[in-house]
């Protein structure tokens, strides 16, 4: 008995620490989809079925599947951009991006439904500084993507 409750402990601390990335790749072959015209409806075992509806490039889904933001972007195979450094986060007015050499920088700015908030290039320089006082209070995805290298940092941005 106290060998159980030791492993149930153990597995839930571990758990508590794992993180999980759900992708419309990875939902399960125990469920399905359904179309009419360009509203899809997706379904698994166990899930309340989520509508999704395309018009042009605008992108709406209802459910906890969001946009594939990587895909969005075009940096779904790329690999990790170590030594991004984004602060303060949570941020009030200014955020500064301390990057990992100089180089060439594509910055994006998303909300949390998919869309793209700004883009910002930067050449030669390892920083830059960006006044987001205007944004409302919430949680946004900044994308920082090194094209050359084939390499991104996704990091969620508090605003508060």
């Amino acid at each position: 008995m106290k060998k159980l409750l030791l492993f149930i402990a153990i597995s839930s601390i571990t758990l508590g620490y794992s993180q999980t990335e759900l992708r419309k790749s990875s939902l399960s072959t125990g469920g399905g989809s359904a179309s009419v015209g360009t509203t899809q409806v997706i379904f698994t075992v166990g899930e309340v079925a989520v509508q999704e509806n395309t018009q042009g490039t605008t992108h709406l889904s209802e459910g906890f599947i969001g946009p594939d933001v990587a895909q969005l972007v075009g940096i779904q195979d790329y690999g990790i951009l170590q030594g991004v450094q984004v602060f303060p986060n949570p941020v009030k007015d200014k955020v500064q991006i301390n990057l990992p050499e100089n180089n060439t920088y594509e910055i994006r700015l998303f909300d949390l439904n998919g869309k793209e908030l700004w883009t910002k290039q930067i050449e030669d320089v390892n920083q830059a500084q960006y006044n987001l006082s205007r944004l409302q209070t919430g949680m946004y995805l900044l994308i920082v993507i090194d094209r050359q290298h084939k390499l991104s940092r996704i990091i969620k941005l508090q605003k508060t």
